[in-house]
């Protein structure tokens, strides 16, 4: 019974596991493909997507990121700020030059 076991075990991890896989995918597939088809035929050929294009969209980076978040923070405040001392600066400009212009024109 022990070498019945170990075979079912490996079965059901490595063949039947495999079995479920691809009847997800066909499932999904399928379902993906119904909608896609539908769109078209209710919309006049108006609204329609293709199917192998949309799925490059779901791809997901796996691999850790090689800077800490900590450090993407920080650089992301420090940029905010140099945007905002960029733009009183473009503001002030003109105050500053009509001030000195009318400071020179008093004396």
């Amino acid at each position: 019974t022990d070498t019945q076991r170990l075979s079912m075990l490996l079965y059901e991890g490595r063949i039947a596991s495999l079995q479920r896989a691809v009847a997800f995918f066909v499932l999904f597939h399928e379902m993906g493909k119904t909608v896609c088809d539908f769109w078209p035929s209710v919309s006049f050929g108006i609204l329609r997507y293709r199917m192998d294009r949309t799925q490059s969209i779901m791809r997901i980076a796996s691999t850790a990121s090689p800077v800490s978040g900590a450090d993407v923070r920080e650089k992301i405040l420090e940029l905010e700020t140099t945007k905002q001392l960029a733009r009183f600066k473009a503001l002030m400009a003109p105050v500053i030059c009509d001030f000195r212009n009318r400071t020179r024109n008093r004396f």
